[in-house]
C-alpha cells in the first residue's frame, strides 16, 4: 500500500462527482416522452435510443453556460476538497481531446476541453482534481454489446483503446488525486494492466475498488451506501444528491431543500467520522450550467459545514476486552471488499481484533483455539506492540500456541490477527470465530 498517498487522499474527506456528457442534454426525456427506467446518463440504454439519434446530439451540445470558475468555487463553498468528472461514461463521448476518436466535445458545438477546463481551474483554486472512466464503451464498434447489467466482458481491442485514452489523460491534464473506474468486467490481467498504467504516470493517484480484481488503493462503497460492517482499509462513499440518478434529470422530485441539505451533511459528517471519503454527485444541466436547487444544496452544505467542520474520531473502534487467563471476548472482525465485477464486489473478514489491558510489565502466553478443527490450513499474522508474529494454522488442529515468553509493557495493547498481506488484497479468514488464549508465565 502507498501510505502517503492514502494519507493525503484521506485528507480530502469530501469531494464533487460530475456527471456530465451527452446525456445532460435530454436529461431523462426522449422525444416528449420521460423515460423513468434506470439512471438518466444510461438514457441510450435504459430508452432503447437509436444510437445515431443519440449520438448526434454531439451538434446541440454548445454548453452556453458552462462555467469551469464557477463550478470549482461552489465546489469549494461546499466545504469540498476534490473534483472528480466524467471523463467519458457508458456512452463512450468523450470530454477531452484524444486522439483515438472523433466522438468527443472538441468536436461537438461547443469546441471544449471540458476536462482541460475543470483540471485547470483546480489548479487555480486549489482543489485536487480526479477522473471517473468507465471500463465499457457503447459508441466504441468492436466493444461488447449494450446489456441490462454493464459488467460486460472487455475484449483486448477495447482494452487497447482504454490504455490509449487513461494515458491521455493521467499524461496531459496534470496531477490526479484519483481514477474512479466504473463497470464492466475485466480480467485479473486486464485490471493490472491500468494499474500498472497509473504507478508508471501518476504513482500517487489513487485507483478505485471498480477497478476490480483486487487491483485498488481504496474500496469504492456500492452506490449511495455506507459500510454495514467494520472496514479495514482506506473507503469512499460515492452518493449522488438524488438517489435515482446520476446524470442530470429535468424531471426529478427534488424535495424541501433544507431537508436535503440536512440530510447530505449528516451523511458526510457520518461518513467523515468512521474513517471514509464521501464523494457527493451532482449533474451539470445540458447547457453546462448547475442546476439551481443543487446549486442552494451545496451551498447550504457549505453553511452547514463552516459552522461544525467535518472530522475524523480518533480511535473509534471500541475493541472487546481480553484478559489474561479469562474465557476470551469475541473480537471486532474487521473486513475488506473483494470482486471481480459490480455484482460480485462483497465484503470478507480478513482481521480479528481486541484490546488487552495490563496492569505491569508482563511475560505472557499467546496462543488460539476454535470448538472445531480448522477446514484448511492458513498463515495468520499477529500483531501487537508493533510487531509481528506469523504461524502457519494446519488442517483439523483445534489450539496451538503463536508465541512463548512475550514480553510486554504496562498500558493498553491492541491485538490484531490477519491473513497476510496487504490490508486490501487478504484471503478471507478461514474461521471467524477463532479466540486467543493468554496466559501469564513467571517474571
Amino acid at each position: 500500500m502507498k501510505h502517503e498517498a492514502v494519507q493525503q487522499w484521506l485528507d480530502l474527506q469530501f469531494g464533487l462527482f460530475i456527471h456530465f456528457g451527452l446525456y445532460s442534454l435530454p436529461g431523462g426525456v426522449w422525444k416528449g416522452e420521460r423515460i423513468t427506467r434506470g439512471y438518466s446518463e444510461q438514457i441510450l440504454s435504459h430508452g432503447y435510443l437509436p444510437q445515431a439519434d443519440y449520438e448526434a446530439l454531439t451538434e446541440q451540445f454548445s454548453l452556453p453556460e458552462f462555467n469551469p470558475k464557477h463550478i470549482v468555487t461552489t465546489a469549494k463553498q461546499a466545504g469540498m476538497r476534490y473534483l472528480v468528472i466524467t471523463t467519458k461514461h457508458h456512452d463512450g463521448f468523450c470530454l477531452f481531446d484524444t486522439n483515438t476518436t472523433d466522438y468527443k466535445s472538441t468536436n461537438a458545438a461547443c469546441k471544449r476541453d471540458i476536462v482541460k477546463d475543470l483540471s485547470d481551474e483546480c489548479k487555480k483554486q486549489g482543489l485536487a482534481f480526479g477522473i471517473y472512466f468507465s471500463w465499457i464503451d457503447w459508441h466504441f464498434s468492436e466493444a461488447a454489446a449494450i446489456s441490462s447489467h454493464n459488467s460486460d466482458p472487455i475484449p483486448s481491442s477495447h482494452q487497447r483503446l482504454n490504455i490509449a485514452q487513461l494515458t491521455e489523460l493521467l499524461s496531459n491534464y496534470g496531477p490526479m488525486c484519483e481514477l474512479w473506474m466504473d463497470m464492466g468486467a475485466p480480467t485479473a490481467e486486464q485490471s493490472q494492466e491500468v494499474y500498472d498504467l497509473v504507478q508508471s504516470l501518476q504513482p500517487q493517484c489513487m485507483v478505485n475498488g471498480r477497478i476490480w480484481n483486487d487491483k485498488q488503493d481504496f474500496l469504492t462503497m456500492g452506490d449511495n451506501q455506507l459500510p454495514a460492517v467494520p472496514l479495514n482499509c482506506p473507503w469512499q462513499t460515492p452518493a449522488s444528491i438524488y438517489k435515482e440518478t446520476w446524470g442530470y434529470r429535468s424531471w426529478q422530485v427534488r424535495g424541501d431543500r433544507d431537508e436535503k441539505i440536512q440530510e447530505l451533511s449528516d451523511t458526510a459528517r457520518k461518513v467523515v467520522q468512521e474513517g471514509g471519503n464521501y464523494l457527493l454527485n451532482i449533474g451539470l444541466m445540458g447547457t453546462g450550467a448547475i442546476q439551481s436547487f443543487e446549486q442552494e444544496v451545496l451551498e447550504g452544505i457549505g453553511t452547514v459545514l463552516a459552522k461544525n467542520p467535518l472530522k475524523r474520531e480518533q480511535n473509534k473502534r471500541i475493541l472487546p476486552k481480553i484478559v489474561p487467563g479469562q474465557l476470551c471476548a469475541e473480537p471486532l472482525v474487521a473486513y475488506r471488499y473483494t470482486g471481480t465485477e459490480y455484482y460480485s464486489y462483497r465484503p470478507i473478514p480478513t482481521t480479528l481484533c481486541w484490546a488487552l489491558q495490563l496492569n505491569e510489565d508482563t511475560s505472557i502466553c499467546i496462543g488460539w483455539e476454535s470448538d472445531q478443527g480448522l477446514a484448511r490450513e492458513q498463515k495468520l499474522c499477529l500483531e501487537i506492540a508493533g510487531k509481528q508474529y506469523y504461524s502457519s494454522l494446519q488442517k483439523g488442529r483445534t489450539s496451538d500456541t503463536f508465541i512463548t515468553a512475550l514480553k510486554l509493557k504496562k498500558g493498553k495493547h491492541e491485538i490484531c490477527l490477519h491473513t497476510i498481506g496487504d490490508e486490501l488484497k487478504r484471503p478471507e479468514l478461514v474461521d471467524t470465530t477463532l479466540r486467543l488464549v493468554l496466559r501469564k508465565e513467571g517474571k
